[in-house]
């Protein structure tokens, strides 16, 4: 028996771009092409958590098992922790409704670092990055990672600041964080027990939360790939990379 659920935050009343995850990509519906990349890694059952009856209806079309969450979540994580209540899988991996170049590699992974490292609470997943515009960008979350690949801190700031720049330091790696995570069921029954935290209030960074409340995450390498769905800009730019790849 399975002992991994994936679950997809799908949330129609986006801010920025609503309905992103109904809109065509490639002539299917964004979440669509998130599903299909989960149930590809054959880690267990995908379950689609929503707000909204038009994605219910949606996720109907392509055979999709989708359920409508309540008002009172107020996040991504609160929906993927209410639409696992009936689930007895040991782990929970929320991939997010946005994502729809998401590799499997990289959702199998973090039910592998989750299934291996017992002091693991949160697994999630970083980028390398050199770049000082994505470095810069305060919608690109830089990790402050230790040896073993725990997470330290989780910042919008250029983290670690470069006090003295030099030739040494010139090309010193940082951390772009991406927003898989992959939780023990005890973890995220805890994670949504707490109130908002200092840290996580004023970052914005709900992953803060765990971290203030001294829960561990450790992180995956994973390789750059297509377009994360924020804006109608982005889905111009996703049909591009898909052209481009497929």
């Amino acid at each position: 028996m399975s002992d991994v659920v994936i679950a997809i935050p799908a949330r129609f009343g986006s801010s920025r771009f609503p309905g992103k995850v109904t809109a065509l990509l490639a002539g299917k519906p964004v979440i669509q092409h998130v599903y299909e990349t989960c149930v590809k890694t054959g880690l267990g059952p995908v379950v689609i958590a929503t707000e909204s009856a038009k994605v219910v209806e949606v996720c109907k079309t392509f055979g999709a098992n989708a359920v409508l969450t309540s008002d009172k979540c107020q996040s991504g994580t609160d929906r993927i922790y209410e639409a696992t209540q009936n689930y007895p899988e040991k782990f929970i991996i929320n991939v997010q409704g946005d994502e729809p170049f998401i590799n499997p590699q990289t959702i199998i992974k973090i039910a592998e670092l989750l299934r291996s490292d017992s002091a693991c609470d949160i697994a999630t997943a970083v980028m390398a990055t050199t770049d000082d515009a994505k470095i810069d960008n305060p919608n690109c979350v830089k990790a402050v990672l230790g040896k073993d690949m725990r997470a330290l801190y989780f910042s919008r700031s250029r983290v670690p600041f470069k006090r003295e720049p030099s030739a040494e330091n010139k090309d010193f790696v940082y951390w772009h964080h991406c927003g898989i995570y992959g939780y023990k069921r005890e973890a995220l029954k805890r994670f949504v027990s707490l109130p908002q935290s200092p840290l996580e209030k004023i970052e914005k960074l709900e992953q803060l939360r765990a971290l203030e409340d001294s829960m561990t995450i450790k992180c995956v390498q994973i390789e750059p790939s297509g377009p994360a769905i924020d804006t109608k800009e982005d889905l111009q730019r996703a049909e591009v990379y898909y052209k481009a790849h497929h």
